[in-house]
């Protein structure tokens, strides 16, 4: 089997059609027929059922997690053999959609300042989605709330801690009322949003409103407006706080502490890019974590 070949096959496999495979790799559709063939012909049994698109059979269901492996290995002795210890080439970062409090605009910002030769891209998703990605080498690392899950492929290491409080306009103070109001939160599945469900029902207040808002400043604003209350971190709402637009209420530490790791796959290389990039986290969480 040749590297083309199996990079053939993944393609065909990931889009489920021999033309959107042929566009991911710039080929000719008949190319990308003909290496499929060729292919099945070398192992001696088909590997795609085609009808209504290139659906793997059990035997290309058994090839695929050795392609991505081999490919993988390959892509990553080039990277091994070419590393001069100055940080080049691509780095793909995740990230899920409640790790807003980490500031990584920022942290991007001033990693590209220090090394513009690094291709960033920044790819916001689910955490099941990240996970996926990682476990078939399609990101470098990504940043994540949620870590109940395990599994042996992947390294976590644990970013920062940060606090969470309840919220409300700054003309609001007696706890009960707030609790009443409804609750500008992330979607269904969002961390803080859970661990506030918790505390709320350990309160006994099970009927709880929510307006989904699934950006931290506009929830912040919409707090101030009056909207509503909300369960955010600490370090998010620090000058609103010290400018009497609003106000933050601590609610226990087994309901406010939230954990922000970076995963990542453990045989993936270290390379100088993404060493560095993690070097550049921890000194801005750093920063991060000594004024909240």
């Amino acid at each position: 089997m040749e590297s083309g070949d199996l990079r053939v096959f993944r393609a065909v496999a990931q889009e489920g059609s021999i033309t959107k495979a042929a566009h991911k790799l710039g080929y000719v559709q008949s190319n990308v027929t003909a290496r499929i063939q060729q292919l099945e012909a070398e192992l001696g049994t088909p590997l795609f059922y085609r009808q209504h698109g290139m659906i793997l059979t059990p035997a290309g269901e058994r090839l695929l997690p050795y392609t991505i492996k081999i490919l993988h290995m390959l892509n990553e002795a080039q990277k091994e053999m070419t590393d001069s210890g100055t940080p080049t080439g691509r780095l793909s970062i995740g990230t899920s959609y409640y790790v807003s409090s980490l500031k990584l605009p920022e942290i991007l910002s001033q990693y590209h300042k220090e090394y513009p030769n690094v291709d960033l891209s920044l790819i916001t998703s689910n955490v099941d989605e990240l996970i996926n990605k990682i476990l078939h080498f399609q990101l470098d690392g990504a940043f994540v709330k949620t870590i109940s899950f395990n599994n042996d492929n992947i390294t976590k290491e644990l970013v920062y801690e940060e606090n969470l409080v309840l919220i409300a306009n700054s003309a609001n103070n007696d706890l009960k009322t707030i609790c009443s109001k409804p609750f500008l939160m992330n979607t269904v599945g969002c961390p803080n949003r859970t661990k506030l469900e918790e505390w709320l029902q350990s309160e006994g207040i099970c009927n709880i409103r929510y307006m989904e808002f699934n950006n931290l400043d506009s929830i912040i604003d919409g707090v101030i407006a009056d909207l509503g209350a909300s369960f955010v971190p600490q370090s998010s709402i620090k000058k609103f706080e010290e400018n009497g637009l609003l106000k933050s209420f601590q609610v226990p530490t087994r309901y406010s502490t939230a954990k922000i790791f970076f995963i990542r796959h453990k045989e993936i290389v270290m390379s100088s890019a993404l060493t560095k990039f993690i070097d550049k986290v921890k000194e801005m969480t750093a920063h991060v974590a000594d004024n909240t």
